[in-house]
């Protein structure tokens, strides 16, 4: 009895030795697929774009200074105001120019009596000449004296001049029709010479400034596009003027785009903007397509149900795509979502796209 026994469990024992695990028999090549999603790779436009702050002004804009010196008295208008050419804008404290304009007018009066009795006294001595009673050098000298007393007259009469047109700048009064854009000053200010204070929008056309500093500005070019936005709107123009030389303030290279006569923006409105320095037609993928690895950047390539591990070269960045210089051909797919996930060789279950295309059959 005890013999069948041993017997059955050498049979036992020699029939499971003789089996293979399950997982080894599986094999580790059969593991499950990934799921990804695919692209097919074709040259796109691609456009480099840089954030900017601009501010709307108006396209022609005169400032009006003060001609000269002295206290408000009064200001005349305000901002947003229609105004005429020749309409006073402000005034100021005129007493000073007018006395200084009497004191001018003085002066003249003086030299012209001067002059006067100075032409008396050429014709006495000139019959005292001609008779004999002074000597032809004391004409001379007479005459010399009415010269330059008329060269005083001519001088003062010249400063009264400027003295009454000094007293007439004290009304500050607009060049020209337009807007006022900008009121700068207020009653009681003292302002000296050349202080501006007033901006008038002559033509009531609108632009937009701005400034971009470093390299990017060296790049600036009129005809580039500049989206513009101030949260609700949004509009895009073209930069239509480049400052040669750099802002002092800002140490920035100065931009404009005309404004569209029809845009709600006002004068002193805040805007983002978005500058497109370059646009180009390239190899482009996804950034999710792009994988950064110990040895560089690299895509899988999809090709008959595996991932192909691809090293590659890249360029601009434009928004969600990167330019692909080298590693890459037309026409060939790339898996997307799930590429990090991914290594060389394993197998892949594409099952959609990243931009709409027919899913990638994974063959090729």
């Amino acid at each position: 009895m005890r013999v069948r026994v041993y017997m059955a469990l050498a049979l036992l024992l020699a029939a499971a030795c003789g089996r293979e695990p399950a997982g080894k028999a599986a094999g580790d090549g059969d593991k499950p697929a990934l799921n990804i999603s695919t692209l097919t790779v074709v040259p796109r436009e691609l456009d480099e774009t840089l954030r900017v702050y601009a501010e709307v002004e108006a396209a022609v804009a005169p400032e009006v200074a003060a001609e000269v010196s002295g206290q408000v008295t009064a200001v005349l208008v305000e901002e947003g105001q229609a105004v005429t050419a020749g309409q006073p804008l402000a005034r100021l404290d005129a007493a000073n120019l007018v006395d200084a304009r009497r004191m001018a007018n003085a002066e003249v009066e003086r030299l012209q009596a001067l002059v006067m009795q100075q032409m008396s006294q050429v014709k006495r001595d000139s019959m005292l000449v001609e008779r004999g009673f002074i000597s032809p050098s004391a004409m001379e000298s007479s005459s010399s004296a009415l010269a330059a007393l008329q060269q005083q007259l001519a001088a003062a009469e010249a400063a009264a001049a400027i003295k009454a047109r000094d007293a007439g700048k004290a009304v500050i009064v607009a060049p020209l029709s337009g807007q006022l854009e900008a009121r700068l000053v207020n009653v009681g200010d003292f302002v000296g010479v050349g202080k501006v204070l007033f901006r008038i929008n002559a033509s009531g056309a609108r632009r937009v400034r701005l400034a971009v500093g470093g390299e990017a500005g060296q790049r600036l070019q009129p005809g580039q596009a500049l989206r513009l936005s101030d949260g609700t709107r949004q509009r895009e123009v073209r930069l239509s003027e480049v400052r040669a030389g750099f802002d002092v303030a800002s140490r920035a290279r100065v931009a404009y785009a005309p404004l569209p006569s029809d845009t709600a923006w006002r004068v002193g409105d805040a805007l983002d903007g978005e500058l497109t320095l370059a646009e180009k037609t390239a190899l482009a993928v996804p950034l999710p397509a792009l994988v950064e690895r110990p040895k560089g950047s690299v895509v899988y390539v999809v090709q008959k149900g595996k991932a192909r591990e691809r090293a590659v070269a890249t360029g601009l960045q434009a928004g969600d795509w990167v330019e692909i210089v080298s590693g890459l051909k037309a026409g060939e797919t790339v898996a997307v979502d799930g590429a990090g996930f991914l290594s060389d060789k394993a197998r892949v279950k594409p099952t959609g796209t990243a931009d709409g295309q027919a899913p990638a059959s994974g063959g090729g």
